[in-house]
């Protein structure tokens, strides 16, 4: 009877990465978890959480790239209820950060039931790479809608960070 309450959705986003990147210097960004979550446009602040006694269950595709261990952090974002700002909120989650060979792999848990799973993967051969974003949501149907617009909007402003920085190191390498 919950499947008649709860929904899902898939949100994915693809960003050219500039030219002279490398695949090397793409996943090292994506690996830097305080830069990450700074890309978040919502981010009012975060914490590493404390260490859990039970590893999370990663789906399999991800477990066969892992790298390392999971690390959590409680981000606290401020969440635009109204339009127009007139009323906004802070919602705590957690997210449960996992390094991959190509990307990261990230599991967000929110207040209501709201849960997603991020893959950002550096897709490609050098010189013609993308940083390639695939969401999974799954919430109460409800929230569905507003949880793929917030998905959407935030992840065009987090891929131009990215790629920002990417263009800064290929400029500063360059000289």
């Amino acid at each position: 009877m919950a499947s008649l309450f709860s929904g899902s959705a898939r949100v994915t986003n693809a960003s050219k990465l500039p030219q002279r990147a490398s695949r090397e210097q793409a996943i090292a960004m994506l690996h830097d978890r305080e830069f990450f979550l700074r890309c978040d446009p919502l981010l009012a602040k975060f914490e590493v959480a404390a260490q859990e006694t039970a590893k999370p269950q990663l789906p399999e595709e991800v477990l066969a790239r892992a790298i390392g261990d999971t690390t959590s952090y409680n981000v606290t974002d401020v969440v635009h209820a109204i339009p127009a700002g007139i009323w906004d909120t802070n919602v705590v989650s957690t997210y449960e950060f996992t390094n991959m060979n190509n990307g990261i792999f990230v599991r967000i848990r929110s207040p209501m039931s709201i849960v997603m799973e991020n893959r950002w993967e550096i897709q490609g051969e050098d010189g013609a790479l993308e940083l390639v974003e695939d969401t999974a949501i799954s919430c109460s149907r409800l929230l569905l809608g507003i949880m793929k617009s917030q998905c959407a909007n935030g992840s065009v402003k987090m891929h131009a960070k990215m790629v920002e920085r990417l263009e800064h190191e290929v400029q500063s390498a360059t000289g």
